[in-house]
């Protein structure tokens, strides 16, 4: 099973960085819990309403990647996804480097589908080797 559902969720996270998802009220509704809350990369809590209005609205034309994504399986019901994301600009540019945790839930409508119930972004730093620049508080 869990191999299955890393590739369902990687599937459903991946579709909400594209802007064919992000575009579309309905999409999003499905996608997202209707407790969901996210805290973004500038720390501030965001409701679902907000988080859809925003995305419908969106008009950035970088496009967002994801790699190194992990599962962990909390019970038959709820699930935590770790993975990092970046955006690429249209000269190719890196930004916007970010570890993003998502905590997935079964939907109550649908019981073969999932929903996301909670997301954080975290702005990632550049790699260092000097770990006394680290704050691990």
């Amino acid at each position: 099973m869990t191999r299955e559902l890393l590739a369902l969720l990687m599937h459903n996270e991946q579709k909400l960085h594209h802007r064919e998802t992000r575009s579309q009220r309905s999409s999003l509704e499905k996608l997202l819990h209707q407790d969901f809350f996210e805290i973004g990369r500038s720390g501030q809590r965001y409701d679902r309403e907000h988080v859809i209005s925003a995305l419908i609205v969106e008009t950035s034309g970088q496009e967002i990647h994801s790699s190194d994504f992990a599962l962990s399986v909390l019970d038959d019901t709820c699930v935590l996804l770790t993975y990092r994301s970046y955006t690429v600009d249209q000269q190719g540019g890196i930004g916007r480097q970010t570890l993003r945790t998502s905590l997935w839930v079964k939907s109550t409508n649908e019981p073969t589908d999932w929903q996301m119930r909670f997301h954080q972004g975290t702005p990632q730093m550049p790699e260092t080797t000097n770990t006394s620049d680290r704050d691990f508080s």
